[in-house]
């Protein structure tokens, strides 16, 4: 699920909604997003049922795994390496994005105008 692309089209997105907002409202727009480490997921019960057969709770990805399996439900300390290494890479790529001119409003009003110029040729 993690990758380069996906981080950056995130990214242009948010900036683009920003945009949208700071013409619409003329006030500047603070830009916040959660994209670097949602590996976490708090459970009601610590306990999971089914078929008769019951296991711990799916806990996120950086806990265990949410294949019902009792092997893939076992804590694994490696995945919170493997999730640190994760986030750490995406807030790279964003401050590589963001200092390297990706987010510069000129490059946003191009974006808008290449979307237009894709709707009109549909």
């Amino acid at each position: 699920e993690f990758h380069v692309d996906k981080v950056r089209d995130t990214f242009r997105v948010l900036l683009q909604m920003a945009l949208v907002i700071t013409f619409g409202s003329a006030l500047p727009v603070v830009k916040v997003g959660r994209m670097a480490g949602q590996f976490a997921k708090p459970r009601s019960s610590p306990t999971e049922t089914r078929k008769d057969v019951t296991l711990t709770s799916y806990r996120g990805d950086i806990i265990n795994d949410e294949k019902f399996t009792k092997e893939a439900r076992n804590p694994d300390a490696a995945k919170m390496v493997e999730a640190y290494h994760q986030s750490s890479q995406t807030l790279n790529i964003l401050r590589a994005f963001s200092y390297g001119g990706y987010a510069s409003i000129d490059r946003l009003h191009a974006w808008n105008l290449d979307f237009v110029h894709q709707s009109n040729e549909e």
